[in-house]
């Protein structure tokens, strides 16, 4: 009983992992495919507020690290990387507990 709740929980944890890589990557995408002036639109707005506490981080572990005057922003490549490690090791958790009948 406690396995099944713990590899649904693990599931829903993975699922929201996947929904939010995809949203940083639509967030990068809109990003570089739009023009200047609809940076500040409301769909950027609301991607910006959804994925920038994740790349917030890695962006101040690079200004630290003395990386600030990079032509290109490479947190969200971070956010991901970090994104799919966790989701692969959430995924080995998820085939230890899950055991179907």
């Amino acid at each position: 009983m406690l396995s099944t709740i713990t590899a649904c929980f693990l599931k829903g944890v993975m699922l929201f992992l996947n929904l939010y890589s995809w949203l940083i990557v639509i967030d990068v995408t809109y990003a570089l495919f739009t023009k200047p002036k609809d940076k500040n639109s409301r769909p950027m707005q609301v991607l910006r507020n959804m994925t920038d506490p994740v790349n917030n981080v890695f962006r101040r572990m690079l200004r630290r690290h003395g990386v600030v005057n990079m032509p290109v922003d490479i947190s969200p490549l971070l956010s991901l990387i970090a994104i799919w490690v966790i989701y692969q090791l959430f995924n080995l958790f998820f085939k230890r507990f899950y055991k179907p009948f």
